[in-house]
C-alpha cells in the first residue's frame, strides 16, 4: 500500500440506548494518519500495553485499562507524540436523532465518513476507513446507507474500498480509535457526581482536525444536535474556537 495514502479508523463511546440508566449522547471517534505512520502507531499502542500489563494479544481499552488518572496521563503523554495522528470526533444528541438503533448508527457513522473524506480532499489523498466491529450488528444496512447518500458528496472516489468493520484485537488503529473516544467520553459523559473531565481533550487538542484559520467546531468535531453547534455543549472549553 503506498505512503501516500491515508488510514483512518472509527471507533465509538457511549451508547444507543434510551433507558434511564443510558448516555445522553452517542459519538465516534476517527483517527487519521498515512500508511507511512503504521508501524508508529503500532509500537505506541506496544508500548503502552508494556508500560500497563497488557498482553500484546490483548486489545487495549479506554474504559478496561485507563481507570486512573495516572494511566490516563501516560497514555495521552505517548499518544500526544503521534505527530501524523489527525482525530476527528462526531457527537449525537440523543433528542435529535431517530429511535431505531440500525438507523441511529448509520447516520452517525455516515456523518463521520462525510467529515473523513473532507479531510482526504482536503490533502489530495486517498483514504482506506475501517470502523470497529460492533457484536451482532448487520453493517452491511451501514454500506446500503453509505450508498443511498452518494449524490451527497463528490468525494466518494477518494475512497480506496468500500469502508470495513473489524475487531480490536486485530487492528492496532483500532485501539488507538477507542483511546481517543474514550478522552471524549471522559469530557461528554457526567461522572457520578455529574461533573464533566475535559483535561484529556484539552491535552490532544493539537491533533483534533481544524479548519484554516483554527476553527474547531464544525471540522474536528462535527455535532448531531438541535442547533448542530459543539460550542452549545456544556463540557465545551470556552477558549476553543
Amino acid at each position: 500500500m503506498s505512503n501516500d495514502i491515508l488510514l483512518a479508523y472509527v471507533d465509538e463511546i457511549g451508547d444507543r440506548g434510551y433507558s434511564k440508566k443510558s448516555a445522553e449522547f452517542f459519538a465516534m471517534a476517527a483517527v487519521i494518519f498515512p500508511f507511512s505512520a503504521k508501524q508508529k502507531v503500532k509500537d505506541c499502542i506496544a508500548k503502552i500495553k508494556q508500560e500497563f500489563g497488557v498482553p500484546l494479544k490483548v486489545p487495549l481499552h479506554w474504559r478496561k485499562h485507563c481507570t486512573a488518572h495516572d494511566y490516563r496521563k501516560f497514555v495521552i503523554r505517548e499518544i500526544i507524540k503521534l505527530e501524523e495522528v489527525t482525530v476527528i470526533y462526531v457527537i449525537s444528541d440523543k433528542k435529535t436523532v431517530p429511535k431505531d438503533h440500525v438507523k441511529f448508527y448509520n447516520l452517525v457513522a455516515a456523518s463521520m465518513l462525510d467529515r473523513i473524506l473532507k479531510h482526504s480532499e482536503e490533502l489530495n489523498k486517498n483514504v482506506c476507513v475501517k470502523y470497529g466491529h460492533i457484536k451482532g450488528f448487520d453493517h452491511t444496512t451501514t454500506i446500503d446507507y453509505f450508498n443511498k447518500r452518494n449524490w451527497r458528496s463528490s468525494n466518494y472516489n477518494r475512497l480506496i474500498n468500500a469502508p470495513d468493520w473489524i475487531r480490536a484485537d486485530s487492528s492496532s488503529g483500532i485501539q488507538l480509535a477507542d483511546i481517543y473516544a474514550g478522552i471524549l467520553g471522559a469530557a461528554v459523559i457526567t461522572d457520578r457526581f455529574g461533573d464533566f473531565e475535559t483535561l484529556y481533550l484539552e491535552k490532544i487538542k493539537q491533533q483534533i482536525r481544524k479548519s484554516t484559520d483554527g476553527k474547531i467546531s464544525g471540522f474536528g468535531i462535527k455535532a448531531l444536535s438541535v442547533d448542530n453547534n459543539p460550542k452549545s455543549f456544556k463540557w465545551w472549553p470556552q477558549s476553543w474556537c
